[in-house]
């Protein structure tokens, strides 16, 4: 193993070119980066790449980021579509980033290999441009895309110094650039620019604002980590919020309390109210509390942040299609929803003016329907994992 003092922001060349001659020799490298200090080989290099998976004790159906000096290098070995990401790029890059883009030339890189299906790609790899003076004067005089993943083992916190570096990987590094402690960072922003609008998939280093002011606000959104259901009603104070507190109920039960958001809304343009006062009395009789409640008129932001909306009746699917016509693949009728069959009455009657025991009713109704689409409602949570994972 060879070792180097290399100063950050002026490496010496000479150093720069033995480590460099190194990546050349399929060696894995040490080198600081703008967030963290990073494992490094030459991504063409198959033997190279199985080194680093195997030394990092990576899942290699877990792919790397690798590192590149130019938009116009991506775009030459991967290519870049549409014409706005290249415009985008040039926003924030150099930097602390890394983007997901597709692999629209599929080339035929070994770290992007499918272990599961050999000859086969990944179909979106991530790319970083450094700013940080070693990373891209390796970059550089390299000229070849160079793995850049944290110096660690997979699933461990990040490290930052040279001696937490090599207590993890001992001799079994070919070379090491010690610039010092790295100064104390989140890592990179992963920001996925195949979606649209991008996705910010891992926070880090840029946050989220920085990334609307470069981009626009309506360019850049925060992934979900939880499948949303919205009950709607008209005044949210009766039917929806007790469809909520039941599926809320039933799932911090499953394995899918942290992975389901529940939430309810309301046609009408009320101002915020608690929940009736029957309808606290009922949910109460079976363990559910509203006493928090307060109801929200449903608008477009709930309906962009929801992943599935069930309406109470007819006339809440109806308002839906005259304000919402652009969202109504994720809107469905509780009581129709997932029927081989038409039902003559879709909705569940609103219990304003009646009496207690009619909340009663209601609730039961509420609770078996939820009960009979819970499958579905688990099933597209599942859909919705897997999209978000991919």
């Amino acid at each position: 193993m060879k070792y180097y003092k290399i100063d950050p922001r002026n490496p010496d060349p000479n150093i720069i070119k033995e480590t460099v001659h190194c990546l050349d020799k399929g060696g894995v490298i040490v080198y600081p980066t703008d967030t963290l200090y990073g494992l490094g080989v030459d991504v063409f290099n198959r033997n190279a790449v199985h080194k680093l998976f195997n030394l990092k004790q990576r899942d290699m159906r877990r792919p790397v980021s690798i590192m590149l000096h130019s938009i116009q290098q991506i775009k030459e070995i991967f290519g870049l579509f549409p014409e706005s990401i290249p415009i985008d790029m040039k926003k924030i890059f150099p930097g602390k980033m890394t983007a997901i883009i597709e692999n629209r030339l599929a080339k035929k890189i070994p770290i992007f290999e499918k272990v599961d299906k050999p000859g086969t790609y990944f179909e979106k790899i991530g790319v970083r441009i450094p700013d940080h003076p070693v990373s891209n004067a390796l970059s550089l005089l390299f000229d070849s895309p160079i793995s850049s993943t944290s110096a660690n083992l997979s699933g461990q916190g990040n490290v930052f110094t040279m001696q937490e570096i090599i207590a993890q990987f001992g001799p079994r590094l070919d070379l090491i650039l010690d610039a010092g402690e790295i100064p104390r960072s989140k890592g990179s922003t992963i920001l996925d620019m195949s979606k649209n609008p991008y996705l910010v998939v891992r926070s880090g280093a840029v946050p989220l604002e920085e990334l609307q002011k470069k981009l626009g606000k309506d360019k850049v959104r925060l992934q979900k980590n939880k499948f949303t259901v919205t009950f709607v009603c008209s005044g949210n104070i009766c039917r929806s919020p007790m469809a909520e507190g039941i599926l809320k109920r039933i799932i911090g039960k499953t394995k899918y309390r942290e992975r389901i958001h529940v939430d309810s809304a309301g046609t009408l343009p009320l101002p915020p109210s608690p929940a009736h006062d029957f309808a606290i009395q009922v949910c109460n009789d079976h363990g559910i509390d509203l006493q928090k409640h307060r109801s929200r008129h449903l608008n477009r932001s709930i309906m962009e942040n929801s992943d599935l909306v069930l309406c109470m009746a007819q006339d809440h699917f109806t308002y839906m299609i005259k304000h919402f016509p652009h969202q109504m693949n994720k809107v469905a009728l509780l009581k129709q929803w997932q029927r081989p069959h038409q039902l003559s009455i879709p909705s569940i009657a609103d219990p304003i003016g009646h009496k207690l025991n009619f909340y009663q009713q209601t609730f039961d109704e509420i609770f078996n329907e939820i009960k009979r689409v819970l499958p579905a409602i688990f099933s597209r949570t599942r859909t919705f994992l897997e999209e978000m994972a991919s």
